[in-house]
Order: C-alpha cells, then structure tokens, then sequence
C-alpha cells in the first residue's frame, strides 16, 4: 500500500498532465471566429484578427467576431486548412502598370512595387503575410464568410522565394460583405 503523501502526489501529477494535454491541443482552426487571440490558441502560434468584424451574416458589426490566423508565414507553413496568403493594402493600389512589362522593366512601378496581375502596383514593403482559411464552397467557411479566389484585388498565394513570379491562385474563406 502507498503512503498517503504519494498517493496524494500521484493524483496531482495525473490531473496536472491531464490540463496539459488538454490545454496544449487547445487550438481553434485557421478561419474560426474569435473576440481575443487566446480564442484561437493559448501557446500564441495563431492570433485572432480583429481587422474585420462581422456577425453571422457577414455584416460588419462592434459585437462581431475577427478571425484566427497566424501572422507571417510563408509558403506551406500553414496548418492543413490553411493557405499562406500575401494580402496588399488596397489603400495604396492605385497606380496603374502593365504586368506584361513589368518582369522586363520596372517603368510604372516605383523600386519598392510590384506589378500586380490586374495592372497596378503594389508595396511589397506594406504586404502582410498571413495563413487564411482554404475552401472549396461557401459551406467550407464559417456563417457570414464566403468562399473567394485569390489572385486580384490584392490579395495573392504567397510565392516562394525561388519562385517570385509563379501564380498561384486557391480560394480562401473571406466576410460575406
């Protein structure tokens, strides 16, 4: 028979490896709604992104949900759900270029720019990197968030650094409005 210390002892390692498991898998899905990062994940690898907040609908509302994400990523550095994508502020795609030219010269776009696709340019000083739900149809995302094709409005698969150039296009779970 144990002593009554050890038994004691062996409960309370048994029910501190049990919350350690418990909190260690405690991690939402790329794509699920979240008020605070600790909603997506308590080791803070994924953090909730509260760019956009929408209620069920897809409506932006103050008492909406953001989304779970992970910040920086690169090409298949995502979790199976995800995708990497390389979002462009839309704020500063304004001027116009020609993509076709652009691989061999760089007139239209300053140093710093890129030639979209759909013919503008785009600070890759000011892209952000981030790990967005991958879908297949509407009924893939979350209520209030729609199934959209990347690859146009600034929003692109991230490429690879030995390939800049590739296009890459998938569809990624976005708010419905």
């Amino acid at each position: 028979m144990l002593p009554p210390l050890m038994v004691r002892d062996r409960a309370l390692l048994l029910a501190l490896l049990a919350l350690v498991s418990v909190a260690s898998g405690c991690r939402s899905k790329i794509g699920g709604a979240c008020k605070v990062s600790t909603d997506c994940s308590l080791r803070g690898d994924r953090i909730c992104d509260l760019s956009f907040l929408v209620d069920e609908q897809g409506l932006p509302s103050a008492d909406g949900k953001g989304e779970c994400i992970v910040e920086g990523c690169r090409p298949g550095s995502c979790p199976t759900e995800a995708v990497c994508v390389q979002v462009y502020s839309t704020e500063f795609l304004s001027v116009a270029c020609d993509p076709e030219a652009e691989g061999r010269t760089r007139a239209d776009c300053d140093p710093d720019e890129i030639c979209l696709p759909e013919g503008v340019c785009a600070d890759v000083n000011t892209a952000r990197n981030t790990c967005r739900r991958e879908c297949t149809n509407d009924s893939t995302c979350r209520d209030g968030y729609v199934c959209r094709p990347t690859g146009r409005g600034g929003v692109y698969v991230a490429r690879a650094a030995d390939q800049p150039l590739e296009d890459v296009e998938t569809t990624i779970c976005v708010p419905a409005q």
